[in-house]
């Protein structure tokens, strides 16, 4: 390590020794080599600004904090020469046109799915979208990108309600905000970041993930503060209109929550073009448009050999099929201790 590393490396020890950061996050520091390799130079374009949340094995992320939550510092090709944090903190100051629309999830919930839906009955016409919901996605495209952007707006996020643009409390912009139980959402993330390309993988086995996922130390943070994040910051902006979804009911009663959604945006909507976008955009089409007919990012996200989709299976259930019973029992154990007295229901199983 060179003397300009060292003192870098100093400092930001001082930094972190002074407002016990480390201790808060329960997290290493990144420690800079004189070889770093491909996954530490992308990750680090600051060094003492990114937190090594890799386990023993040395499986995890590199990620950086703001605001209490974790997340990868996006590739140059999104940052457009601009500095990640300053990015993210000019979200919240973004304008917004009165009948922009906020599709609100924790990653894995349904988000892509659930933004290709609502698109569809605002455009009011059986016609996927080219492009892919990263183009709408505020922690993708920032403020400039977020005001670009043509009406009608269907945005999307895996942020908090506090680091939304003011102007959705403001202006009581629409939000539809989709949940779906933590077990599948554990299985699905894990896949999904196990077919990502370096630096954004993860390389360790399912077991080793579903600690990671208690603990929180993965891109966007923990589901139980997001979770709770929302029911309290909601509950300060009260007259905020959100409409509630669980994946689960939209996969078992596809025209009923598609209703439920044009009427929530005050669309005239006919009982037949809600039949023909619930038909259009069931999970089995969904994952094929993903596959033919969507516009690639200019980034590698999916590693060689993957499966490379945002649609997996779709199913309820599925972790079943990953976790022993023992995982099973430890999971219920941390997630019931953590969402005590929250009053969030989830449904495990198809009925």
């Amino acid at each position: 390590m060179g003397l300009v590393e060292r003192k870098q490396l100093y400092w930001f020890r001082v930094l972190v020794s002074e407002f016990g950061l480390v201790q808060r996050l329960g997290c290493r520091l990144f420690k800079m080599s004189s070889t770093q390799s491909d996954e530490q130079t992308v990750m680090n374009p600051n060094i003492g600004e990114v937190l090594d949340l890799r386990n023993a094995k040395g499986h995890g992320f590199y990620c950086y904090e703001y605001d209490g939550l974790y997340l990868f510092v996006p590739p140059p090709s999104v940052l457009k020469g601009g500095h990640h944090v300053d990015k993210l903190r000019s979200i919240s100051e973004a304008e917004l046109k009165d009948d922009d629309i906020m599709i609100c999830a924790y990653p894995k919930c349904g988000t892509h799915w659930l933004w290709e839906v609502t698109k569809m009955l605002i455009s009011g016409t059986i016609k996927y979208e080219k492009g892919v919901k990263e183009s709408r996605m505020l922690e993708w495209t920032f403020k400039d990108g977020i005001e670009a952007v043509p009406p009608p707006r269907v945005f999307n996020t895996h942020l908090p309600l506090r680091m939304l643009p003011k102007q959705v409390v403001e202006k009581k912009i629409k939000c539809i905000q989709i949940m779906r139980n933590p077990k599948d959402v554990c299985v699905s993330y894990f896949n999904h970041l196990r077919d990502r390309a370096k630096p954004w993988g993860y390389d360790g086995d399912f077991s080793e993930f579903t600690e990671t996922f208690l603990a929180g130390k993965l891109p966007d943070g923990s589901y139980p503060n997001y979770l709770r994040a929302w029911k309290v910051e909601l509950a300060a902006a009260p007259d905020l209109p959100v409409l509630h979804l669980f994946y689960e009911e939209m996969l078992l009663n596809p025209l009923r929550t598609v209703k439920d959604i044009a009427r929530f945006l005050g669309l005239s909507s006919t009982d037949q073009f809600c039949e023909d976008v619930a038909d259009a955009c069931s999970f089995k089409k969904m994952k094929k448009v993903d596959q033919e007919m969507k516009t690639k990012l200019d980034m590698k996200i999916w590693a060689d050999g993957s499966e490379g989709t945002f649609y997996r299976k779709g199913e309820i259930g599925d972790w079943k099929n990953w976790f022993t019973v023992a995982e099973n029992e430890r999971f219920d154990q941390i997630w019931n201790a953590k969402m005590k007295d929250s009053g969030f229901e989830f449904t495990y199983a198809p009925a």
